[in-house]
């Protein structure tokens, strides 16, 4: 019997971790089998279709229908960081419509999702249209006040997280409970209630005080938890209050014999879910690496590289500082120029400048430090594999690893109301309007990420072990460390600062920014393992480059908003 070599094992583990993540996901999703699933897809006024997820509890019926609550996300999400409140809910006997809003999500470009959304919710049989709530999170508080001003469908129970009161036009006021991060850095009310009198119709506002009535829509509430705005929509105690809320709003309170106390959260086995099924999935294209590589016409690829001098690592932790200040110090000012310019995305030239300007100019920083130290430039290759051709064959083999990975997301999303994701951005399947961003975005990806090649595997590699493995395993540290801890320090000043004082270490939209470091962290240390596996498999830095700006390029696509 054949003996089953390394590469073909690693790669039966990681599917099965992928799919160990994938299962538990879809079983706190469906609350363990008490919970129908579904994704369906709806028109709005201007006939833009809406996508979302439908969860109705296995005993909603049209003859016995239940409350209804819709949930809307905020700007640069999409419904499934909203899912906590999906899970908690219908398992507590709520059928609940979480969507994408317009122009996110898979959802078109248009206005009139949140309207589009309580009508659809309000003609499901199997609902009790006289019994419905909406929740909004940031963008999506705006968007719910907008669908209780355009819909004829009347709303009993509001749940502002994170969001204000944009309620001029509105024909009336429901029963209102505001969930804000006591640090969220959008927000004038955390630490100056007295903001809240004219709606609230009292003085001295007290956090966890119900004001008001039910019973005549006047009901009003105010939530602090300590957290940002990020965290918001998966913070237990603002979870907990929304299902209260609701039960209050919708169910006059009564606690049925399906009732679970709000405490009991599920949602957190949801996210480790989905933190496994992410880790399994990109776990398979290494040994897809090894296995590929191995037969035509991915074979010429092969190749190695020897290294004359090496650095130490006085010299390595300088060359590092000096490389995540070239990142750090662009981000800002790029970030600024790509607001004012126009893009069919929100905030993709923003980022994608960022990306080409840091590496243009880490570029730049680099041949002047070569230039100085020429030791740096002693990377030798026993055979040349930077070709045309070689280029050519890593761009297939990308392709084919792309391939592979949006394979298993399609196969997630229409078999389970799935993504590959821990809560931040991973991997969805793409809209054809999304699908044609990939190859725009590819292009300051692929500069990027060459030159951080050459940083790494270049100017900064340091002494090899005795064997490969140590070798790899050593340098994949080294470059993890020194590529992702500064991003990492700053978040947790960011979030530390907020938890121990109570207040946003940078406010407003400064603050709010720190979004796209909380998103690409964690994928820099994907990213930087991508990179120093495909070089020391090939010993040529295009491969990892190509493969990186690639799984960029998707994320980004299926993370921004579509041009407003």
């Amino acid at each position: 019997m054949a003996r089953l070599r390394p590469r073909h094992f690693v790669l039966i583990v990681s599917i099965l971790i992928m799919l160990s993540g994938v299962t538990l996901t879809a079983s706190v999703q469906s609350g363990f089998g008490t919970v129908f699933v579904t994704e369906v897809d709806f028109q709005a006024a201007d006939g833009s279709w809406i996508h979302s997820t439908v969860q109705q509890p296995n005993y909603a019926t049209d003859t016995n229908p239940l409350p209804g609550v819709v949930v809307i996300h905020g700007v640069i999400q999409c419904k499934e960081w909203l899912m906590a409140f999906g899970i908690e809910l219908s398992r507590r006997g709520f059928v609940v419509l979480t969507i994408d809003a317009n122009s996110h999500g898979n959802s078109e470009p248009g206005t009139g999702s949140g309207a589009a959304a309580l009508d659809y919710l309000a003609s499901l049989d199997y609902v009790d249209s006289s019994a419905i709530g909406l929740i909004g999170h940031s963008m999506g508080g705006g968007i719910a006040w907008s669908a209780i001003e355009e819909s004829s469908v009347n709303v009993d129970a509001l749940v502002l997280v994170g969001s204000g009161l944009n309620r001029s036009e509105v024909p009336y006021i429901p029963s209102t409970l505001l969930a804000i991060g006591e640090f969220d850095a959008l927000s004038s009310y955390t630490h100056n209630l007295a903001l809240l009198e004219g709606f609230f119709g009292v003085t001295g506002i007290q956090a966890g005080v119900t004001y008001g009535s039910f019973g005549d829509n006047t009901a009003r509430r105010i939530v602090l938890p300590r957290t940002n705005h990020l965290f918001e929509t998966i913070d237990p105690i603002i979870v907990a209050e929304s299902v209260e809320w609701m039960k209050e709003g919708l169910k006059n309170g009564v606690e049925d014999s399906y009732w679970i106390p709000s405490g009991d959260q599920i949602y957190p086995l949801w996210l480790a879910g989905g933190f496994v099924g992410l880790l399994g999935v990109v776990l398979t294209q290494f040994p897809l690496f090894v296995i590929l590589i191995g037969v035509s016409p991915f074979r010429k690829l092969r190749g190695t590289s020897s290294t004359e001098r090496t650095i130490g690592n006085r010299t390595f932790f300088g060359l590092g500082i000096a490389y995540a200040a070239i990142g750090l110090g662009a981000f800002y000012p790029l970030l600024a120029i790509g607001l004012f310019l126009p893009f069919p995305q929100s905030y993709g030239l923003s980022i994608a400048l960022w990306f080409l300007g840091s590496g243009l100019l880490s570029f730049l920083i680099l041949k002047l430090i070569r230039r100085k130290r020429p030791q740096m430039t002693s990377e030798v290759r026993t055979e040349p594999n930077d070709t045309p051709r070689h280029v050519a064959v890593a761009l297939l083999l990308a392709a084919v690893i792309t391939a592979w990975m949006y394979a298993w997301t399609l196969l997630v999303d229409l078999g389970l109301a799935l993504d590959f994701r821990c809560f931040l951005p991973g991997f969805n399947d793409l809209t054809a309007s999304r699908a044609i961003m990939v190859p725009i975005y590819v292009i300051p990806f692929l500069v990027y990420f060459f030159v951080e090649s050459e940083w790494l595997v270049g100017a900064m590699r340091t002494k090899a072990r005795e064997t490969w493995r140590g070798t790899q395993f050593h340098w994949t540290l080294k470059a993890i460390l020194i590529k992702c801890s500064p991003y990492f320090i700053l978040l947790t000043l960011h979030y530390g600062y907020g938890m121990i004082t109570g207040f946003a270490l940078l406010p407003s939209m400064l603050g709010f920014s720190f979004l796209f470091f909380y998103a690409f962290a964690p994928w820099f240390v994907i990213s930087s393992v991508v990179i120093m596996w495909s070089h020391h498999l090939t010993g040529q830095h295009w491969l990892g480059p190509i493969v990186n700006a690639v799984l960029f390029s998707w994320v980004m696509a299926s993370m921004l908003p579509i041009a407003f």
